[in-house]
């Protein structure tokens, strides 16, 4: 079973959708649902939706990353990506000074991963958040690895060490063309 959070973003009703229908089996929490009584040692894995706001403004969130064990996997969109890394120290802040909704980008990997394949991370993303973490942060010397960069901005990361991914991007999009690769990298962990 894999434990999904949900930080009330309506991107999470696709991410759910795609994963059903891969019958993947889900059990869905909204962030306000989180409690130390989640036993995160029957998650198989744990997906952090998008969401708005700034990881610190989810500090339960935090937590249950803190207790998840070291060998379940993790995949983080958008603010669950900020929260992968704001959990491991990063700064996260504002990308642009205005908002951005549905901006395409293309994305190319600049390292090798341990997940993906590299044609996974190559192609058109879309963004929908003005906030990420830059490539010179610590963080990406210490316990993370960046992925993928646009505007010195990381775009895709894993853990060092863990199964944690983060995807500032929106694979779960329709205008996300090779979100699918992505998502299926994802699943290929699980399997491992």
């Amino acid at each position: 079973m894999i434990f999904f959070i949900d930080h009330h973003d309506s991107f999470s009703n696709n991410l759910i959708s795609w994963f059903q229908a891969k019958n993947i089996a889900l059990k869905v929490f909204t962030v306000d649902e989180i409690s130390e009584n989640i036993d995160l040692n029957n998650a198989k894995a744990v997906i952090f939706s998008p969401g708005p706001g700034h990881p610190q403004d989810y500090p339960q969130s935090l937590d249950l990353l803190k207790r998840l064990p070291n060998n379940v996997p993790f995949l983080g969109v958008c603010l669950g990506h900020q929260i992968l890394l704001h959990s491991q120290g990063a700064k996260i802040e504002q990308i642009h000074t205005t908002p951005i909704h549905g901006r395409q980008i293309n994305c190319s990997p600049i390292t090798s991963s341990r997940y993906f394949k590299p044609a996974d991370l190559h192609g058109t993303f879309v963004l929908y958040n003005s906030l990420g973490c830059k490539y010179t942060d610590p963080i990406f010397m210490q316990s993370m690895i960046a992925l993928a960069v646009e505007d010195s901005f990381v775009l895709a990361t894993e853990h060092i060490v863990y199964p944690r991914i983060g995807l500032q991007f929106h694979p779960e999009s329709f205008a996300s063309p090779g979100g699918s690769k992505v998502l299926h990298s994802f699943l290929r962990l699980i399997e491992c």
